[in-house]
């Protein structure tokens, strides 16, 4: 995968900065699949690692929870391919200035295969900020490479902190792999 880099810190500012004159209201309509959102967020268990300035794409939400996608646990590479495979499979809304649209189910064997996983977290919708940024489609490409994460207690990049997921993600696989063949041996032992 081709290395993309992020916008520099300062950069970052000043397309937050022009971004936060259009911060608004953030409505239980807003939180609709293929919308990105910048935010705050305030994690119900703070002694883990989290993001406090979440960038999400939403991928489905009810009323109590939002399952999204945050951009700021991805590589800028994998954000890219990300978006595209979002505007590709989007192209006729697109077109016709009609908002982005999709399934959770659409992507899930996608978001899954190229690991995606990980970046995946489930938000109580009652602890997002009750305004925020609901980024239009056509800036999705220059919002990806921003680098607006506010992590808690500051000790991992992003970077490090997608690695680490992933290789999390790769041993929960691991061991739940390891329990289904176990449980097909015990059914298959005479």
């Amino acid at each position: 995968m081709k290395k993309v880099k992020e916008l520099t810190p300062v950069q970052s500012y000043q397309k937050v900065k022009s971004l936060l004159k259009e911060r608004k209201r953030l409505y239980d309509k807003d939180f609709v699949p293929g919308n990105l959102i910048f935010t705050f967020y305030d994690a119900k268990f703070k002694e883990f690692t989290f993001d406090r300035t979440p960038l999400v794409l939403i991928l489905r939400h009810n009323k109590t929870h939002t399952l999204g996608l945050n951009f700021h646990w991805i590589l800028p590479s994998m954000r890219l391919n990300l978006i595209f495979h979002i505007i590709k499979i989007n192209r006729k809304n697109i077109e016709q200035n009609k908002p982005i649209h999709f399934e959770y189910k659409q992507l899930k064997p996608m978001l899954k295969s190229l690991g995606y996983a990980p970046c995946i977290r489930l938000y109580i919708n009652k602890r997002f900020a009750k305004n925020g940024i609901i980024i239009p489609p056509e800036r999705l490409v220059e919002i990806a490479l921003l680098k607006t994460e506010t992590f808690t207690n500051g000790k991992y990049s992003a970077t490090e902190l997608f690695r680490m997921a992933s290789r999390k993600g790769k041993l929960k696989a691991r061991m739940n792999a390891s329990k289904k063949v176990k449980r097909v041996k015990k059914v298959n032992k005479p």
